[in-house]
């Protein structure tokens, strides 16, 4: 393989996998490279030191699924384009700005870039679409630790400072059953307290707070400029919105990206909300857990519950402000 073929499928976290020529031709596609310029971390990609993309987590993604299940191609494809739909800065503004990346993957995979590669390799695109969709060894299913959410603790925690073990070095005590993520009960606790070092930060108040206040600045920008178009959008680049909001109409949105990019210690957390902030809160937090022999981890250790529980504690109903110092 060329040197820079290589380049576009290594990273620290897992052993080198080999793409086949279709995983070539789609990483070169508009749609994966777009994912590059995607913070993994949303608005708290500006503030702390968690800053890969969604590229970097695809990667990931891919990597596993096709460590774990080498000769499913059509599982391994699904693994590199089931981020394809994220908004900029992920899921920062998608849930305040009302979008689904979900559908807009699902678009983004019919459109001609995409669906033109999946059937040049005889690969019916809806395929493709279906298992995304559906629960499966990707998402997990049901409550079960799945290879999409395996990555995401890996590398944030990684990116954070927090791991101790490099993923590479635990795969061999690590399978992917027909449920997802199954282990042996050592390893399915240290995946939990990573799972909860993971939360502990980006559920923090401090970063909830900065996703609420990008969508917030997109908003006001939003409410000054008619010439929005959503669907263009849902297409920028995390640069894109950094500059559009940087030269907005709104003095407002203008203020708020400046404090997020530049002055951050003028954000502050309210433990009352006096109604002079924005409300920020978790109310609902991760749930699933690895299998242990086929079993849910909580249903055989004490200790997996114990951490579940520290999970449920990380809820919160607060405010946001900015302050003058």
């Amino acid at each position: 393989m060329k040197q820079n073929e290589a380049g576009q499928f290594s990273e620290p976290l897992y052993p080198y996998i080999t793409p086949n020529n279709l995983e070539k031709q789609l990483i070169q596609s508009k749609p994966l490279r777009r994912l590059k310029h995607l913070a993994h971390f949303g608005a708290g990609s500006l503030v702390s030191s968690v800053v890969h993309s969604r590229f970097e987590h695809t990667v990931g993604v891919w990597k596993l699924t096709s460590f774990f299940f080498p000769e499913d191609i059509e599982l391994r494809v699904a693994a590199l384009l089931h981020d394809i739909g994220h908004l900029p800065f992920s899921h920062a503004v998608e849930n305040t700005l009302k979008f689904n990346h979900h559908k807009l993957t699902e678009q983004y995979i019919l459109e001609d870039e995409v669906s033109s590669i999946l059937q040049q390799f005889n690969i019916n695109p809806y395929k493709i679409i279906g298992i995304l969709n559906e629960p499966s060894v990707i998402t997990g299913k049901k409550d079960i630790l799945g290879i999409d959410h395996l990555d995401s603790f890996f590398r944030d925690t990684y990116m954070a400072g927090n791991i101790e073990i490099l993923p590479k070095h635990l795969l061999h005590k690590i399978r992917c059953t027909s449920k997802g993520i199954d282990t042996d009960i050592e390893t399915g606790h240290y995946l939990l307290k990573l799972i909860l070092s993971d939360h502990k930060l980006f559920l923090s108040p401090q970063m909830v707070a900065v996703d609420r206040l990008l969508a917030e600045s997109i908003i006001l920008h939003w409410s000054v400029d008619d010439k929005i178009n959503k669907n263009e959008f849902a297409r920028l680049t995390d640069l894109d919105v950094v500059s559009m909001l940087k030269t907005s109409p709104s003095c407002k949105a203008k203020e708020l990206i400046n404090i997020l990019l530049f002055e951050s210690d003028k954000i502050k957390i309210n433990n009352i909300k006096t109604g002079e902030g924005y409300p920020i809160s978790i109310r609902k937090v991760y749930s699933k857990v690895p299998l242990c022999e086929g079993e849910p981890l909580t249903e055989c250790s004490n200790e997996a519950r114990g951490i579940m529980h520290n999970l449920d504690d990380l809820s919160f109903d607060l405010e946001v402000v900015i302050t003058s110092e």
